[in-house]
């Protein structure tokens, strides 16, 4: 009998060792539950802690660009022409300003491939310089002004130009860097075109917008490859890569697409770069493609490397690349990779080029021809040394500086600058005859069949000629007192309707008019 209390007694410490092994169970997945919400807590605030660290660091790396920016601007490039207006030539010239660290860094042959030190074969302003053979190319980043063209040469070489509204770039600015295999590269950038004028008389624009276009001219000599840079894609952008792109089929260069940088500095989301890049990148190009390129790229915030694919838009004559605000999570997630992609095609897309000119001789060269076309009398620019080692002025060497004198530019709705008025643009007539064919008529008054050169690439015909003057640069100088007709060379590009053969049948000069003409192609016509 006594069995049985005991046994009870023994269920009953039982059952109340199971309630509070229970209880010690629930409160251990408690506790457990509580650790992880405290471990995921932590994390959180480590990488916003991470973000923050990052932001800070990003705004105080700008606000010491900013502060050495106005005493040390011209030291973060390696060397500056700071060309403000063209009439400067006949005062005090433009001021050639270079690094005293990449002179310093430079060995013989690198000193020689910048600035051959040569005599010129003539002193006058007129010879031509020293030959200097060496392989690389010059990349130029172009656009308008304050889209960004320094901030994505920063990104793009790593470098620490000062960018910002609170800082303009000077004139042309010249960085050199070498890439994988010891590739020679020099970046050219400018301040961009329609930047804001001093105004100090009525001619002050006119000044502005002729030395605008004269460095634009100067640029496509120099450079072999090209980097436009915009913002919103508007038609002025669209204008100004047109003309681009169409001087560039015009042209011998090696590489002839140009690499379109969309910095898209306002966008923060997904959804509006996703508008962005539909509604002014491939809704307006009916002949291009995506692609798509798979590039590594250090993650912002972990600092690890990591292989993404970037999406890219391809047309015949140019490549697309998107960025988004570069300080938010989207541009962190998108912009890497984005400029690895640009420096992919840097190493792997551009090939060197053989140049005949060191470089500073080139500017003073390429801005003697150019600048013939600007002034009355040939500029006879020449480089002059000053007191300052590191410093020297491009100067004409003229004796008569009076006739170094502007003419005006043509300007047309949008600002884009078209041609000055001595030069001759033909007008055109483009007719689709009662007989089938397409014919192109050209006023080319004072021309014959040989002063006009044509070819063609694919659809499109090139047309090139020159109409010379009928007086002498002098007798322009000092007889002449009235002149409104156009003469000068000029290159226009029609492209040819799919449904006509894309080679001419017939080329004719007539009376003063060009007629080319173009048979039905019966191979493209529906069945």
């Amino acid at each position: 009998m006594t069995a049985v209390p005991q046994f009870q007694s023994l269920l009953q410490r039982l059952n109340e060792r199971a309630e509070h092994d229970e209880e010690n169970k629930q409160l251990l997945e408690q506790l457990l539950t509580e650790n992880e919400e405290m471990r995921q807590q932590n994390l959180a605030i480590d990488m916003e802690n991470q973000r923050m660290r990052h932001t800070l660091d990003l705004d105080s790396k700008r606000h010491k660009e900013l502060q050495r920016a106005e005493d040390q601007f011209s030291d973060v490039y390696d060397w500056i022409c700071d060309c403000r207006l063209l009439s400067d030539v006949s005062k005090q010239g433009w001021r050639v300003e270079f690094s005293e660290s990449f002179l310093a860094g430079l060995d013989e042959e690198g000193h020689s491939l910048l600035l051959s030190d040569k005599a010129w074969s003539s002193t006058d302003g007129k010879g031509t310089p020293h030959a200097v053979c060496w392989q690389g190319a010059v990349v130029a980043v172009l656009g308008l002004y304050d889209k960004g063209k320094t901030f994505v040469l920063n990104e793009l070489t790593e470098s620490k130009l000062p960018s910002g509204k609170k800082v303009s770039t000077k004139g042309l600015s010249f960085k050199h860097v070498e890439v994988d295999g010891g590739t020679r590269f020099i970046l050219l950038d400018s301040e961009g075109s329609y930047s804001p004028v001093k105004v100090t008389d009525e001619l002050s624009v006119v000044e502005k917008e002729a030395t605008e276009l004269f460095l634009q001219e100067l640029i496509f000599e120099l450079s072999d490859y090209f980097l436009c840079v915009v913002n919103d894609f508007t038609s002025l952008d669209q204008r100004y890569l047109d003309k681009l792109t169409r001087r560039l089929q015009n042209s011998t260069k090696v590489f002839r697409e140009v690499i379109v940088v969309h910095n898209c500095k306002e966008v923060i989301d997904q959804e509006t770069l996703e508008h962005v890049w539909a509604s002014q990148v491939t809704g307006i190009y009916a002949r291009g493609t995506m692609q798509s390129t798979k590039v590594a790229a250090e993650e912002p915030l972990s600092g690890e490397l990591v292989e993404k694919s970037v999406s890219w838009f391809k047309t015949p004559f140019s490549r697309h690349v998107l960025l988004a605000n570069h300080d938010s999570d989207l541009g962190e997630a998108l912009n890497p990779w984005a400029f690895s992609l640009l420096r992919y095609w840097l190493k792997s897309v551009f090939v060197p080029v053989d140049q005949s000119l060191s470089v500073v001789d080139a500017v003073v060269h390429y801005s003697n021809l150019k600048l013939a076309k600007h002034f009355k009398a040939h500029p006879q620019l020449a480089l002059i040394p000053s007191e300052e080692p590191n410093v020297r002025y491009i100067r004409t060497c003229s004796n008569c500086p009076e006739q170094l004198r502007l003419h005006q530019v043509m300007v047309d709705a949008s600002g884009i600058m078209l041609a000055r008025p001595d030069a001759y643009l033909p007008p055109v007539d483009i007719v689709k005859e009662a007989d089938g064919t397409y014919a192109i008529y050209m006023d080319v008054p004072g021309m014959t069949r040989e002063d006009i050169k044509l070819s063609r690439t694919n659809v499109v015909t090139i047309v090139k000629g020159a109409r010379e003057p009928d007086f002498t640069e002098r007798e322009f100088a000092t007889t002449v007192t009235r002149q409104e007709r156009k003469h000068g060379d000029f290159t226009m590009t029609f492209r040819i309707p799919e449904e006509y053969q894309r080679k001419w049948s017939e080329c004719t000069v007539e009376s003063g008019v060009l007629c080319i003409r173009y048979e039905r192609d019966h191979d493209e016509e529906e069945t």
